[in-house]
């Protein structure tokens, strides 16, 4: 398929399954970007809350740890990305979708 694309020499077509894959890598990335920047940032408020030294806030810390819960600043939402890759990939495939007319026809 890959072959087919390149030989028939449509640059329209190679654009629009570069924009596939694009979009795919781009939603993939911000995944992997968001799940780790979400454990910085925990790790980052586990050590803030630790060098505060306050018994009341390090009981609320290993409390939140044990129920598995995280305030709302320290998670990095990976749909911005996602829906940035998805926008790119449905382009390319309508660019796939769309049919160049044939040279030997004349539209009615």
């Amino acid at each position: 398929m890959i072959a087919a694309i390149f030989t028939r020499r449509d640059p329209t077509r190679l654009f629009a399954w570069c924009l596939v894959v694009v979009g795919l890598v781009i939603g993939s990335i911000s995944v992997s970007y968001a799940t780790y920047e979400t454990t910085m940032h925990e790790e980052v408020w586990i050590q803030r809350e630790l060098r505060s030294q306050n018994a009341a806030r390090l009981r609320r810390v290993i409390r939140d740890i044990d129920l598995g819960v995280r305030p709302a600043g320290v998670i990095v939402s990976p749909w911005p990305g996602g829906l940035a890759g998805a926008g790119v990939m449905a382009f390319g495939v309508l660019l796939l979708a769309i049919r160049r007319p044939e040279k030997g026809k004349e539209g009615a």
